[in-house]
């Protein structure tokens, strides 16, 4: 009896370690939610800490807008898929210009997701459909024909 009491103890004792070392690993989907939630109430510097060092700058210029030219009014993330090392996300953003919140526009953004030492960091960022204005990249003019 003593002998299967010091195996399950010794069998508990080496699992603990694994318990701690999975709940300080952060899933794709825990990072997401809370970069997302930085983006939609506009904190942007917070946002940043989950952005991959080399595209930190891309990302700045990408949203050095918001808050200011861009008003943006709820993020829904649509997908979210990942596997050990690498993830995609398609969120859609609904937003305005300032100064016209009678014009929303929608923008379907995905983003390339990178896991490294157990931390997922952001490393692309694109609007592949919608208002391509989210970016500071203006829509194209609409030709109309003239007669």
């Amino acid at each position: 009896m003593r002998v299967l009491g010091a195996l399950v103890c010794a069998g508990w004792l080496s699992a603990a370690p694994l318990g701690c070392a999975t709940s300080m690993r952060q899933t794709l989907d825990e990072t997401a939610a809370v970069f997302h939630d930085d983006l939609r109430w506009g904190r942007l510097p917070a946002a940043e800490t989950a952005v991959d060092t080399e595209m930190r700058a891309a990302f700045q210029a990408h949203h050095r807008g918001w808050g200011v030219s861009v008003q943006v009014i709820d993020v829904e993330v649509e997908s979210l898929r990942s596997s050990s090392e690498r993830g995609t996300a398609r969120l859609r953003v609904a937003w305005v210009h300032a100064g016209d919140s009678t014009d929303v526009k929608q923008s379907l953004v995905e983003e390339q997701w990178e896991s490294r030492s157990g931390s997922w960091r952001l490393r692309g960022e694109t609007v592949i459909a919608g208002d391509p204005g989210l970016f500071g990249t203006p829509a194209p003019e609409r030709r109309t024909a003239s007669r």
